[in-house]
């Protein structure tokens, strides 16, 4: 049996990326199909001296290309509805979490229009812990660091070092997908070993995979892979023969 299940998937952008190139990627990550994907990566993890633009410009990619094109995806909606009424319900209830908690609400939060299952794109920032500390950043437990939502909802912190983000990226209880966005090969390279992710994109996000490599997922996400020589290699009934030459 092959299990393919959900993730939690983060997103680390460092600060000698191209900011421009890597919002419109990191926004089909936790965007695309609604949100409605095993893989999105809507953890985002952004180096403290370029968070504030991060956000800013993750803002203004979604008011214009999603948040304004919401409909049917088969009439060219960018957007498109929650899959059911009870998926509907429990996007509702995760962002009240949010809303909760403390973080910074930027974007959405709520209901698109007044028809149909469709959410608001939404961007919380710093996810507090007010019961804790008034000023305080959230650890990695707090309710929609931990959850997978399955909406175009996206939870963006900050960070100052590579130890701090790889702790908080590895700090869950799934690992199908991890992304990293960088110039430096060497750090690129650091970081696709030590993420605990079945698939890592380098200066890429979801939905990018390759049939002709295996997919599957680490720790709670799943067991098994699927697609390439390793998926045919998992459905295979492996079998070993000793034959003695004696007579």
């Amino acid at each position: 049996m092959t299990l393919e299940l959900g993730g939690k998937s983060p997103v680390i952008v460092f600060p000698d990326v191209d900011l421009d190139k890597v919002i419109p990627k990191a926004a089909i990550g936790f965007a695309a199909n609604s949100g409605q994907a095993c893989i999105s990566t809507n953890r985002v993890y952004v180096h403290e001296s370029i968070a504030e633009e991060f956000v800013s410009k993750m803002k203004t990619h979604l008011e214009e290309l999603y948040s304004k094109n919401v409909g049917d995806p088969l009439q060219g909606a960018v957007l498109g509805p929650q899959a059911d009424r009870i998926q509907y319900q429990n996007v509702l209830k995760f962002l009240e979490e949010g809303k909760k908690s403390g973080a910074k609400l930027i974007l959405g939060g709520g209901r698109h229009g007044d028809k149909g299952y469709f959410i608001q794109p939404t961007i919380f920032q710093d996810v507090f812990r007010p019961w804790k500390c008034a000023n305080c950043q959230a650890p990695e437990d707090s309710y929609i660091m931990k959850n997978e939502s399955f909406a175009p909802i996206a939870q963006v912190n900050s960070f100052s070092s590579e130890e701090e983000v790889l702790a908080k990226a590895n700090d869950s209880e799934f690992g199908l997908y991890a992304s990293v966005f960088t110039r430096d090969l060497n750090r690129a390279l650091r970081f696709a070993k030590e993420l605990e992710s079945g698939q890592v994109a380098v200066n890429a996000a979801s939905p990018t995979f390759s049939i002709t490599m295996p997919f599957g997922g680490w720790k709670q996400s799943g067991i098994g892979s699927e697609y390439g020589i390793e998926g045919l290699d998992h459905w295979s009934q492996m079998k070993s023969v000793y034959i003695s030459m004696d007579e």
